[in-house]
């Protein structure tokens, strides 16, 4: 049951929760003998519920609270999936429609005085819990950010999101527990999902945390009026939240009733020579404590983790020079330090987000062409991530099936043919065009610096425009509620195909969904479908590529560029891969005590 009211309840529950978080967190505590990951974060996570959990940040940190039923092989040359609460991998019938998928039995939530039944001890993990967490995606008032993965895949689901969008306060109790075909625990520990077509990308999705498991006592004990979840999870995980002082602070602990899970046993060579297969067979989680700083700007961060206050970091762009030669060498100082460079490529792209239902820049095609064609594409590469970035010749990344073959930006950086589209677009010059709106994801010295780099671009053309710094979680609250005009886009992908990214722009999934460019063409919006259930061929590449070619010519974004990041780590951390589809990470992480101290005793 979907618990909407009792509000001072709640209230009351928030404000016991916070007072019993800064007891158990402000104590005098010896941490010296606690093995405790520092890290941190840009800026505040949005949300702990899994139904929206889909920023950076919080995909940081919910996946350590919150499990799926299968999970990335941590060690595996290849993105190679493995079951997790799941038992087995699932059983799918002839005709590749039904899935059927065993729960491991003796898995429980973590301790909560939400479990009144079980007197505070957390209960065991149900088939129903995935029902119920599946069935929140769907509710309106959430508006979550995962309903993509579930609509139109599974029996049932869309009407039954229908039914609730349509429902009376006095009926909606009783819709939201009528079953889904698609979707139905058979019994405690199997689990049945219908499928309305084939979908080989479906796997992936049972790795992301909006599949995730949700025990319906903690939304009736902890969510707000609307149903979100947004400050107390109740997961199965490694770890559990104990503090949480929005913008400064956020502390994880291990969760004592944690069932026995092993760091694996096997792993690509190159893993073997480095050690990261020294912990084999032993007990996870290794850390006692995850604390999280929120640190907005890049040089605090840097000088933290310069002085060994930091135990993993991005490095900022402002000290690439200082750190790394030849592009791809650390310095001589930080080897002598013993820090390790780990760089990523391959899964991040950024670019310049349109907003296809303003009735400025999305109403005209020949203006956004324009504006993606006075962008000078090498000089923002050079300046903001060093020269390390590459050039975005298509939507998809390099190493990615089925990617596209085209070979050019079609409107890349020519300020003569801007100018002719301005002209075509009605704006000879800019004239008579109104003052744009770019919104940056954030307020740092670095989105400042792209702001005014953006605004000059533009201004070449004679378009002007007014940079809009905001905190992540209020972009991301105009980006679902539709508010964006023009934005800097950034997108993490969820799994190593390229539906993930066209996603992005299939009409379907505007706003509240991932989709904030709101782009609808009728002819990608067929192909995106026909994709979704094939495998990988040349077939599929042919379609893929004339997406491709649609998106081009519309400019719902002006293609920016695939991000390479490099993550430095102190000597101490053992175990750390660099991945960004990899999100429940922090379980494998290790602090090397005696290492630490040796290194932080010369400093």
């Amino acid at each position: 049951m979907i618990c909407l009211s009792g509000r001072w309840k709640i209230v009351a529950l928030f404000i016991l929760f916070g007072l019993a978080c800064d007891i158990s967190c402000t104590r005098k505590e010896d941490e010296s003998k606690l093995s405790i990951f520092r890290g941190f974060e840009s800026d505040d996570l949005k949300t702990w519920d899994p139904a929206n959990a889909y920023d950076n940040v919080s995909l940081d940190l919910v996946p350590s609270v919150y499990e799926t039923l299968y999970q990335y092989s941590y060690l595996s040359e290849v993105y190679q999936l493995e079951p997790l609460l799941a038992a087995a991998l699932p059983q799918y019938s002839s005709d590749h429609l039904t899935l059927t998928i065993p729960i491991k039995k003796g898995i429980y939530f973590q301790d909560d005085s939400c479990f009144k039944k079980t007197l505070g001890k957390g209960r065991e993990l149900k088939a129903q819990d995935f029902v119920y967490g599946m069935k929140r995606l769907a509710l309106p008032a959430i508006q979550s950010a995962g309903w993509w993965t579930v609509d139109g895949k599974l029996v049932g689901m869309t009407q039954f999101h229908e039914n609730l969008r349509h429902a009376t306060p006095e009926n909606f109790s009783d819709l939201f527990e009528q079953k889904i075909e698609g979707l139905q625990a058979l019994d405690d520990y199997t689990l049945q999902l219908k499928l309305l077509k084939t979908d080989p990308q479906l796997m992936y999705i049972l790795a992301m945390s909006f599949t995730a498991p949700v025990a319906h006592e903690a939304v009736e004990a902890y969510a707000d009026g609307q149903g979100n979840l947004l400050e107390h999870p109740i997961g199965t995980g490694p770890f559990k939240l104990i503090k949480w002082e929005r913008n400064h602070e956020v502390v994880l602990d291990k969760n004592p009733t944690f069932r026995a899970e092993y760091y694996p046993k096997k792993g690509r060579f190159e893993y073997l020579k480095t050690g990261m297969l020294d912990d084999a067979g032993k007990h996870l989680p290794f850390l006692d404590r995850i604390r999280i700083e929120i640190v907005k700007e890049a040089q605090p961060r840097w000088l933290n983790f310069m002085k060994g206050n930091e135990d993993l970091i991005v490095l900022p762009k402002d000290n690439f020079k200082q750190a790394i030669t030849d592009q791809v060498n650390l310095s001589p100082e930080l080897v002598k330090r013993g820090i390790h460079l780990n760089i990523q490529t391959g899964t991040v792209i950024r670019y310049i987000s349109f907003n296809i239902k303003d009735k400025i820049v999305g109403k005209n095609k020949y203006l956004r062409q324009a504006l993606s064609s006075s962008i000078d594409r090498e000089e923002w590469i050079s300046i903001f991530t060093n020269g390390t970035g590459q050039k975005m010749l298509n939507a998809v990344p390099p190493g990615i099936l089925d990617r596209p073959k085209t070979t050019k930006i079609k409107y890349d950086f020519d300020l003569t043919r801007a100018k002719d589209l301005l002209k075509k677009a009605g704006y000879p010059g800019g004239q008579g065009l109104p003052l744009l709106k770019f919104d940056l994801r954030g307020a740092s010295t670095t989105d400042r610096q792209l702001g005014d780099f953006i605004r000059q671009q533009f201004t070449r053309i004679g378009v002007k425009v007014e940079i809009i710094p905001n905190t992540f979680p209020a972009f991301l609250e105009k980006q679902k509620q539709g508010n964006l005009q023009i934005a800097f886009g950034g997108w993490q992908m969820d799994y190593p195909d390229a539906e993930n990214i066209y996603q992005l722009l299939y009409g379907p999934n505007q706003s509240p969904g991932p989709g904030e460019s709101n782009y609808d063409n009728s002819e990608f919006n067929q192909l995106y479908q026909k994709i979704e259930t094939m495998e990988s061929n040349s077939k599929r590449a042919q379609l893929i590529q004339r997406m491709d070619d649609l998106i081009q010519e519309d400019c719902p974004w002006a293609l920016g560029y695939y991000e390479a990041s490099y993550d430095l780590s102190q000597p101490w951390l053992m175990n750390y891969r660099g991945s960004d589809i990899i999100t429940n990470k922090y379980k494998y992480y290790k602090i090397h005590k005696d290492i630490q101290k040796r290194y932080l005793d010369q400093m």
